[in-house]
């Protein structure tokens, strides 16, 4: 086997350049032919079939986190992402225009060009004549498995689109070229039917671990297809009814197909494989251990493992990760000025929590606030917004004798690892030697007199809630004195806890009632952030003792689970839009989240008792075309056979 590939990186610069050549060379047979020409080539246009791949951690490309309110950003920053639901999107120049580019996506990235390139490379792969079986084979492979993830991302955006199957002859006919969308299960079918042709063909893992990192193998694969197959038995694909009537001129159902209760046994199946497969490979729920020469305890640990779970590389839960990722400015956009030096940091805040987040995520006894009966006994719940006075049982996750929220007392440890507020503590930064004795606070309110100015300074980069991204933020990056150096690390797409959790979802929606086959997933995440088993927690703490038993109560549980442990890492909008289908069937409801004022602190209060006074940041607007994006206006006009979406 010959492992002297390229970095990604590399192949991605390469094929920007092949792009060129392309465009240059008139004859089209003879450009082919000299792109496969050999093996070297063919790599080539293998990382140009990758460099369609999203970027999902640019602000402008991620919907998953800045579509309604997990996330948002001060108004002069406002991104393609949050206009969507702040303002609508548009048919003109729609924003993140995943089927043509443009719109934040770059303009020559729309994915059905993607698709095209693929194609391209199926279709000549065999002209290489200095390439093994081997390797062809997986390479044939990994270009399906990006096939069909093309076509998802444009499913999750368009619902039903045209496949691509195969590449239209140069000399097709205008009819040909007008092509009809495909309806949504036949998408979803098709989308699959290419990940159980890539799955045999694929490694298990990859040949070379330093130069090959990124690349497609059998548990991303088998993961993929699990999450889509889940999707596809949720609400929102399943039964929908309120796509009934929306047909093509064809008289052809495009999104409603009857709701499907097979769906939930198919997706069960891909998880069980998926989890067979990745724990053969050595995929796990990763435990941050604490390095030699730290001195923390274990209560610090848990806070610091959520962001190790994300910054920490190639780590045993990341199934699949973007080695493309640009680590500097997802952190730059995160970090608050924890001290009067980290001057860049204060410039660049762009993605701040809202106030629902902060409050989304579990007491310290791991059940929700208001079920809470501790908190509610106490009166912590009711007093939540009044402001109380940080003791020493705190000092690891608030300053000592700092005042600030009752809300930010007695929570569990991803709420201090995941989130960060006025008074909090800031483990790491760039302090020599740190230690739970040594670290800094972060000051957030505007003109706070000890130079730690992560409050509101002007009218651009700052956080308009008053909260902060912790979690994508690793404690070994600093941003002192005009400069930044961050820890880098890669885009986590999937990993272990995600894939536990579908399982326990598809699990919970085939019983009649949960048992201890659907605890197990949920409590093996639980355990790991320090939390008693759901079970325990509920029946001790819990004002409904009962809700884990129930079928309704406990895919309440598993929704929860899956915001609070997923934060901020891109699934947000997704898993709200699919438990959605014109009904509301859990805690979370779309219409309901996503037409609700942004909440933050008032974060122009110079003093604690102005400070801490809700303020609305602005509301949200989402109505049924917002489920799903237009289609360029010029689109519908050079092609008459396709429809546009409901409502636009």
């Amino acid at each position: 086997m010959k492992n002297n590939y390229l970095l990604l990186f590399i192949l991605f610069f390469l094929a920007s350049s092949c792009e060129n050549f392309l465009d240059v060379v008139p004859e089209k047979v003879g450009t082919i032919d000299y792109v496969f020409r050999d093996r070297r080539s063919a790599e080539t246009y293998l990382a140009t079939c990758y460099s369609y791949m999203p970027r999902h951690e640019y602000q402008g490309q991620s919907p998953g986190r800045f579509m309604g309110d997990e996330i948002t950003t001060y108004y002069r920053n406002r991104n393609n992402d949050v206009r969507i639901t702040l303002e609508g999107n548009n048919v003109t120049n729609p924003y993140i225009n995943y089927w043509d580019g443009g719109g934040g996506v770059s303009s020559n990235k729309g994915l059905f060009r993607g698709l095209r390139s693929c194609n391209e490379f199926l279709d000549n792969i065999d002209m290489v004549r200095d390439l093994d079986s081997y390797e062809k084979s997986r390479w044939i492979a990994e270009v399906k498995f990006l096939k069909a993830y093309y076509h998802w991302v444009l499913v999750q955006h368009y619902g039903a689109i045209p496949l691509i199957k195969t590449n239209l002859p140069i000399f097709a006919s205008p009819e040909e070229v007008k092509v009809f969308r495909d309806p949504l299960h036949e998408c979803i079918d098709y989308i699959v039917s290419l990940l159980d042709e890539a799955i045999p063909e694929l490694p298990n893992k990859v040949d070379a671990e330093v130069t090959e990192y990124g690349r497609i193998t059998k548990p991303i694969a088998a993961s993929l297809k699990a999450k889509i197959l889940v999707h596809a038995a949720s609400p929102f694909y399943n039964g929908n009814e309120s796509y009934k009537n929306f047909v093509d001129s064809r008289g052809i159902q495009l999104l409603y197909s009857p709701y499907d209760a097979g769906r939930w046994e198919r997706a069960l199946t891909a998880c069980e494989e998926a989890i067979e497969i990745c724990e053969a490979t050595g995929f796990m729920l990763y435990h941050y251990d604490i390095p030699y020469g730290l001195n923390i305890s274990d209560s610090t640990r848990l806070i610091l493992q959520p962001s190790r779970i994300v910054t920490e590389k190639m780590n045993p839960e990341i199934i699949w990760s973007q080695v493309t990722v640009d680590s500097k400015h997802v952190q730059f956009d995160c970090i608050p000025a924890i001290s009067g030096d980290f001057r860049t940091a204060r410039v660049n805040v762009e993605a701040t929590p809202t106030l629902f987040t902060a409050e989304n995520f579990y007491s310290s006894n791991g059940v929700p606030l208001e079920e809470d009966i501790e908190w509610e006994a106490k009166e912590w719940y009711v007093n939540r917004y009044q402001v109380a006075t940080a003791d020493s049982r705190h000092r690891l996750m608030i300053a000592e004798n700092f005042q600030t929220a009752q809300l930010h007392f007695n929570r569990e440890s991803r709420f201090y690892g995941s989130i960060s507020f006025d008074g909090a503590r800031w483990f790491g930064g760039g302090i020599t030697n740190p230690s739970e004795d040594n670290q800094y606070t972060v000051r957030a309110k505007a003109g706070d007199p000890t130079n730690n100015p992560a409050g509101r300074n002007g009218q651009q980069y700052y956080s308009p809630t008053g909260y902060f991204i912790r979690k994508l933020v690793s404690h070994n990056t600093v941003a002192p004195n005009g400069s930044f150096t961050e820890e880098k690390y890669f885009w986590p797409l999937m990993r272990m806890a995600d894939l536990y959790l579908l399982y326990a979802e598809t699990l919970n929606e085939i019983k009649t009632t949960p048992d201890a086959e659907v605890y197990k997933y949920l409590n093996m995440i639980r355990e790991r952030a320090g939390l008693k088993s759901v079970e325990e927690s509920w029946t001790k703490y819990s004002k409904n003792p009962e809700k884990f038993r129930t079928k309704d109560g406990m895919r309440d549980i598993i929704h929860q689970e899956r915001l609070i442990e997923l934060a901020f890492e891109g699934n947000y909008y997704y898993d709200i839009r699919r438990w959605s289908g014109g009904v509301r069937r859990g805690r979370y409801d779309i219409m309901n989240q996503l037409n609700m004022p942004i909440k933050g602190w008032n974060i122009d209060g110079l003093e604690t008792e102005d400070y801490y006074q809700i303020k609305t940041v602005y509301t949200l607007k989402f109505g049924l075309r917002d489920y799903l994006w237009p289609i360029m206006e010029s689109n519908l006009t050079q092609n008459t056979n396709l429809i546009q979406n409901p409502g636009w």
